[in-house]
């Protein structure tokens, strides 16, 4: 209830008392009149020289008991007063400050008559005034409620005319408006400020920061809605460009330099996908963009994939690298699933990637296991011809107690010399279910090439994926292995990245068990994702722990990755497992990790992948 209502109510509960209070003060004022009529009225009645009354019917028919609300007899003939009381007579007004009774003496006897007359006239009087004062205050309250109300609805009319309109409107309240007008125009102001900022936060949500390009939710928006039903469109093309030397130039030039590249090569896309009309550009993930092509034919499409392997064909050349990108393309048609139409493009992207530097390729097939079959085949091809080199990285002991090892590498080599990006061919194998026969493979080439080099003091580091660890005859081959070839199972280092390893505690305790037998030692490579990180040391009691480079790349200036780094570092020593950072291209880093006492680091400042 508001202030309005709760004073409409308390005025007219206030009314309510003063009319109680006045019945009461005019009954008060009444009360001495109508005692002395009622002891006229007993004299009147000549009470004093009635004979003894002895019953109540000798009462009645002595007096006339109707003008009487109450009387009482008392004599000697009577063993107990007589008393008379006028049930009919329940007037509320009566009951209001009743008048004490009046008392006649007998002259002749010992009679005494204590009676209450009903005094009608006066009585009536007093009725009639009450309920005159009561209409009348009543009559007034409604009429003054029903001004009020007219009123208010008139001023609260102006008040709103006041407070819209750039009118000069005359009411009571112009104070109250022209506080209303000012409180409108700040909220007005306000409500432009934040639909400005939901703006720039839309276009921020919806924008890569890097590149400017629209990101991956729009892209998803925008894909979605080309394939509904309520579309007909003929002619549209998805393209996925996928750059995978942006790991290598991270790691070799430094994460600014990494950004950079990425800008050069959005601009490329950007700058050939503009010849081409209703083309669309989008940065879907780190090293991936996307362009939907509306209205594209397949000729436009040979003719823009052309373009595109000639301005990285360019770029490469320029900037002395293995290559720049490839490019995936499908057809786009309606009432299809936009994850069969990504499937498709990461086909073609699969199969430009095996063709050489910069290639593409168009994937119109919807038969997805031919896809596969076509990896299947390309690895075993790998596998058969060993079509393989290792590359290798070192980790620089900064403690004195922690021995360096060289990390090991897989580079692999199409038909023509070309690099088929690893990451390609290891999430392929694992895809078409040949990861565990190829890493067999590049480890059993690893130990011989570890023989051959004859530097029985140097250790090596070897990657080993999850879905290998987690094979049991995997397990069994390897412990077999490193058993045989005791003498250099000691100079290995098996490393394993830490997200799948939490995932699948109790495999991954079996791999680590197995590995302190056969003598050899473990890491836990991009460790640290989050606090969940430690429960590992307990578990599996890692030889080295490597930390991800994520943590490492602004720590100069982020105080709460130092703290969380120094944690680590701590909490790892007390385990007696050493700590190696990953991605140090800094100087800076450098000194910073080596004041934490940190054992061990890697990375471009210390030196770059080369040939083993």
């Amino acid at each position: 209830m508001n202030n309005l209502g709760r004073n409409f109510w308390i005025s007219n509960f206030l009314i309510a008392l003063i009319i109680i209070a006045l019945v009461f003060v005019i009954k008060a004022l009444f009360n001495p009149i109508l005692s002395k009529q009622q002891d006229l009225y007993g004299l009147d009645k000549r009470l004093a020289v009635l004979n003894d009354i002895t019953s109540e019917a000798d009462l009645k028919n002595k007096l006339n008991t109707n003008d009487f609300t109450y009387i009482k007899v008392t004599n000697d003939q009577l063993l107990t007063p007589l008393t008379f009381s006028n049930k009919q007579n329940n007037e509320l007004f009566s009951k209001i400050l009743p008048i004490s009774s009046s008392k006649q003496y007998s002259i002749s006897t010992n009679q005494v008559i204590e009676y209450i007359a009903k005094n009608n006239e006066y009585s009536k009087l007093y009725h009639n005034i009450i309920l005159l004062i009561i209409a009348a205050l009543l009559i007034s309250t409604l009429f003054c409620n029903l001004i009020y109300l007219t009123l208010f609805r008139k001023n609260e009319r102006l008040l709103i005319e006041e407070t819209l309109n750039d009118k000069d409107v005359k009411s009571i309240f112009t104070l109250a408006a022209n506080n209303i007008k000012e409180k409108i125009k700040k909220l007005t102001h306000d409500l432009t400020d934040k639909n400005q900022q939901i703006f720039k936060l839309t276009h921020q949500a919806n924008k890569d920061s890097l590149t400017g390009l629209n990101n991956r939710h729009v892209f998803r928006r925008e894909l979605t809605t080309l394939l509904s039903t309520d579309n007909n469109q003929d002619h549209a093309i998805l393209s996925i460009i996928r750059i995978f030397e942006l790991s290598t130039v991270n790691a070799s030039l430094g994460f600014d330099q990494g950004d950079d590249y990425l800008l050069s090569v959005s601009k490329i896309i950007k700058q050939v996908s503009s010849n081409f009309a209703n083309a669309e550009v989008f940065r879907v993930s780190g090293s991936d963009f996307a362009v939907i092509a509306h209205n594209m034919t397949t000729a436009q499409a040979h003719k823009y994939s052309d373009e595109l392997k000639f301005k990285f064909d360019q770029y490469q050349a320029t900037h002395n690298l293995e290559s720049v990108a490839f490019n995936g393309m499908t057809r786009v048609s309606a009432k299809q699933l936009p994850e069969h139409v990504l499937a498709r493009a990461d086909i073609a992207l699969a199969k430009a990637q095996i063709t050489g530097p910069n290639s593409w390729a168009l994937e119109e097939n919807t038969d997805f296991q031919l896809g596969e079959q076509h990896w299947r085949s390309t690895i075993n091809e790998l596998m058969v011809q060993r079509s393989f080199e290792f590359l290798q990285q070192p980790v620089q002991a900064i403690h004195r107690n922690m021995k360096g090892y060289q990390e090991i590498f897989t580079r692999f080599l199409g038909e023509t010399g070309n690099v088929i990006p690893a990451s390609t061919v290891f999430s392929m194998a694992q895809r078409t279910d040949t990861i565990v026969k190829l890493e067999q493979l590049i480890i059993e080439r690893t130990i011989a090439t570890y023989r051959l080099k004859g530097d029985f003091d140097s250790h090596w580091g070897i990657n080993v994926s999850y879905a290998s660890i987690q094979n049991s005859a995997f397990l069994i081959w390897l412990e077999r292995l490193l058993l045989r070839e005791v003498d250099i199972a000691a100079s290995l280092v098996f490393e394993v990245q830490e997200k799948p390893l939490d995932n699948h505690l109790t495999a991954s305790k079996r791999f680590f068990d197995m590995l302190k037998r056969a003598g050899s030692r473990s890491a836990i490579c991009r460790f640290g994702k989050g606090i969940g990180s430690f429960r590992l040391f307990k578990e599996l009691k890692p030889d080295y722990i490597k930390i991800d480079s994520s943590l490492i790349v602004d720590i100069e200036h982020d105080s709460t990755n130092q703290q969380f780094i120094r944690m680590i570092i701590d909490v790892a020593h007390r385990m007696e497992c050493q700590v190696v950072a990953e991605g140090i291209e800094r100087l800076e880093q450098k000194h910073i990790l080596e004041h934490m006492y940190i054992d061990g680091v890697q990375g471009f400042l210390i030196a770059r992948p080369s040939p083993l």
